[in-house]
């Protein structure tokens, strides 16, 4: 059997390691980023408002800095949109929070608009066009869906025929196209733009 080395692909600072890690993620260009915040979310605490650090290493090692203001994510997702901005969601949502579970932020940190994608949230990802897939665990049947940056619903998976879709367990972005591995028969499915009627033609393999 053929063994396959695991390297790291990017390193926080050591600059910035007396702050807490709320997420981090590896967008669809490339380039790491962390969410940093002086303070642990803490378990069933409220989300007070914080300022937050997201701190970029891009492929060729260059570092960047983007101070993020008032943010209210609990238990955060993050991924950058192509313009410099970023994208901060809750996984969870309670119902004084709803319209406020998305924040978008421009390229200098500050948030430009918010909206609901819907509760269990388990996976936030961006890609080359700055369409916003969310795929979500078993408490929220909604499946695979793909959002505009200012809350439009572009595409729902409720028609695309993807068989045992309860939780989406896995998903990744590559160009404008979105792969994922759901729950409970685990198809490898490719999610493409392409069909009129719904945004995207899902295939199953």
């Amino acid at each position: 059997m053929k063994k396959t080395a695991l390297v790291p692909y990017a390193h926080l600072p050591r600059s910035h390691h007396d702050r807490h890690v709320l997420t981090s993620t590896v967008d669809v260009f490339g380039t790491a980023h962390w969410l940093l915040s002086d303070r642990a979310s803490q378990p069933n605490g409220d989300a007070f408002p914080f300022d937050a650090l997201v701190v970029s290493v891009h492929p060729g090692g260059d570092v960047e800095l983007t101070e993020l203001s008032a943010v209210r994510a609990r238990w955060p997702h993050l991924d950058r949109l192509p313009d410099g901005g970023f994208v901060v969601a809750a996984s969870r949502v309670r119902r004084y929070e709803d319209a406020d579970q998305v924040q978008v932020f421009d390229a200098l940190g500050r948030e430009t608009s918010s909206f609901s994608v819907g509760d269990a949230v388990e996976h936030l990802l961006v890609d080359e066009a700055g369409h916003i897939w969310v795929g979500h665990f078993d408490e929220n049947p909604a499946g695979i869906r793909r959002w505009s940056p200012t809350g439009h619903l572009y595409w729902t998976s409720d028609g695309a025929r993807i068989p045992g879709l309860f939780d989406c367990y896995a998903l990744n972005v590559s160009g404008t196209t979105a792969s994922a591995c759901p729950y409970t028969d685990f198809p490898l499915v490719e999610i493409r733009p392409g069909r009129p009627e719904c945004g995207a033609g899902a295939g199953i393999h």
